[in-house]
């Protein structure tokens, strides 16, 4: 698959999908953002939603799963939760979300859990306590280290612009 993938122009890695880019380019998650809002992929009709997985369409877990691209092109996977029942995973990142009635989500805060989440997840509970049930917490758990994490939030930054 990987062989495959590579052949249509995607790079792998372990923290996500992306296009590939030329040699001599930057080439990493610490790219200055060029867009102003988190792009979806997949099923979404507008840029501040985020996706179903194609791949686990027609599952029982396809709601568990979703997708967000930053401003740089990268696509992060993410767990979802109700917002009341998310776990506070150390060294995370944490992505507020509200769905409307359509069943689209809109991304409202974007952070990193840090060392200490439990706080850090209470504040996002707090801030989004005032959507009820439309509400979702997304944890993305792959970012191997602080400076990944830290530069996956600015490329998934909230109302930049």
């Amino acid at each position: 698959m990987t062989e495959a993938l590579s052949k249509q122009g995607f790079e792998i890695s372990i923290y996500s999908l992306s296009p590939m880019k030329p040699v001599g380019q930057a080439n990493g998650l610490c790219e200055a953002p060029a867009a102003s809002a988190i792009s979806p992929v997949g099923d979404c009709r507008s840029e501040a939603h985020g996706s179903s997985l194609a791949a686990l369409a027609g599952t029982s877990i396809a709601a568990r799963f979703c997708s967000w691209i930053g401003s740089s092109g990268r696509r992060y996977v993410f767990s979802v939760y109700p917002a009341a029942e998310c776990p506070a995973f150390r060294d995370a990142v944490l992505l507020g979300a509200v769905r409307d009635m359509t069943g689209q989500r809109r991304a409202i805060l974007v952070r990193e859990a840090g060392a200490f989440p439990e706080p850090v997840v209470a504040a996002a509970q707090r801030e989004l306590s005032a959507y009820g049930p439309l509400a979702e917490l997304h944890l993305h758990l792959l970012a191997g280290s602080a400076a990944a994490r830290a530069a996956m939030v600015a490329d998934l930054a909230v109302g930049r612009g």
